[in-house]
């Protein structure tokens, strides 16, 4: 199940940050309904009737079967957005007057409800919850950014998306600076001096003898603001941006994210080893449970069936989504045995709910196929019956007649002849 387990790839080492932070209280009590560990092999409802031929006829006509899996892919699927306009709830006293035990009977159902309600007063509708999400995210790349010590995307945003506000953000910029923190205003300041001296005292010794005042009035300018006939190069207020230092972290942040990244793909290797063994060893058990195909029928229906539980789960988005939050937590417990064992039982959970009408739909569509075969091959066998016709032989084309008895009875002698 390639799908899943690809999607999350991390490009950096986390920081030591202890457990992960990822995913309300909401979100985790949607993670235990599918945290039990289920064994090596499903246990499925997946009899076969009495009913059931060779030919795979069950009660159920084809149809039935048919509609039911369309409707599995409509409901995984999802609405249309269409679907979710706000509409007036409907009061918990009102369902329970009509369906008494539906909370009891389906609990999920009732965390559904109170959960739709606390989402609805954030979000009124999907597009708004769509919109504040593409904001948080934009958020958390600027954060990014900005801690990185990059403002470079930031500034090149707002330039793009308002020149006007670009250059009052480059109009206040230094006041802003002096007004957070004196030390870095001239700092910053100190930086645009030195580099005006460098300019000065280049272009003085390029003009040879008559460059002479101007590279005076460089040393006059560095002694008048730096104290000193000494230039000193400009270097950065932060230790990480000095090049010895920079190089050094770079190195191991490299190696750090290098590691890190096999043991990314390591997991995910094992989970999708162990996962499709799961179910592919389920498949074999309950894909022909009355030994009625042949080897290389029952091959070609377990592959049916294990891609076709593929293409349904892949067009779950909200398990998808699901399964993306537990690789988050995965990486930022460093894929640990607890948290990845957690994606597994996720997994084979989701597909354990799929599996019996996929198993339904492959061993009926085998089996419906053998029948035809089997019914062609017995067509060809059958002897066929009818008068004999006057004049011709019935005896074996290869046979010879060595005595009287050998000729059948009708046989002329000229027939008897043209035989020998």
């Amino acid at each position: 199940m390639r799908l899943l387990f690809n999607k999350f790839i991390p490009l950096t080492y986390p920081e030591d940050t202890g457990a992960g932070s990822g995913g309300g209280d909401d979100t985790q009590e949607t993670f235990e309904l599918l945290n039990e560990e289920p064994e090596e092999v499903l246990e499925l409802d997946t009899k076969v009737t009495k009913e059931e031929t060779e030919e795979g006829e069950e009660k159920d006509d084809e149809d039935t079967e048919k509609d039911e899996l369309k409707e599995i892919e409509e409901e995984l699927e999802g609405p249309k957005e269409e679907d979710l306009e706000l509409t007036t709830p409907v009061r918990r006293k009102e369902i329970l007057a009509k369906y008494p035990k539906l909370f009891k009977d389906f609990p999920y159902l009732e965390k559904a409800y109170y959960r739709e309600q606390q989402f609805t007063e954030v979000f009124p509708t999907v597009n708004d919850a769509k919109v504040a999400v593409e904001k948080a995210q934009i958020m958390d790349q600027i954060e990014q950014q900005v801690m990185g010590g990059d403002i470079t995307q930031v500034l090149q945003a707002a330039k793009n998306e308002n020149h006007e506000a670009f250059l009052r953000i480059a109009d206040n910029y230094l006041p802003a600076l002096r007004q957070v923190d004196q030390q870095a205003y001239y700092h910053v300041l100190g930086g645009v001096i030195k580099d005006t001296i460098l300019t000065m005292v280049k272009e003085g010794r390029a003009l040879g003898q008559q460059g002479a005042p101007l590279q005076a009035a460089a040393n006059v300018l560095n002694q008048f603001i730096f104290g000193s006939q000494n230039f000193q190069p400009h270097t950065p207020l932060s230790r990480q941006d000095r090049p010895e230092d920079r190089q050094r972290e770079s190195q191991l942040r490299n190696y750090e994210a290098q590691q890190f990244k096999e043991k990314f793909e390591s997991t995910r290797d094992d989970l999708q080893s162990r996962a499709d063994n799961v179910l592919k060893s389920t498949i074999d058990q309950n894909i022909d449970p009355n030994k009625s195909m042949t080897d290389y029928v029952r091959n070609h229906a377990k592959q049916e069936a294990f891609d076709t539980l593929e293409t349904l789960i892949s067009k779950d988005t909200r398990f998808r989504g699901l399964i993306d939050k537990l690789w988050e937590k995965a990486y930022e417990k460093r894929f640990d045995k607890e948290s990845t064992d957690r994606i597994k039982a996720a997994y084979l959970s989701k597909a354990k709910t799929l599996l019996p009408t996929v198993i339904k739909k492959a061993r009926n569509e085998a089996l419906k196929g053998l029948g035809r075969s089997r019914d062609e091959d017995t067509e060809d066998m059958t002897p066929k019956k009818g008068p004999i016709v006057s004049g011709k032989s019935t005896a074996p084309s290869s046979g010879k007649i060595r005595k009287a008895s050998d000729i059948p009875k009708g046989m002329s002698t000229f027939d008897v002849l043209m035989k020998d």
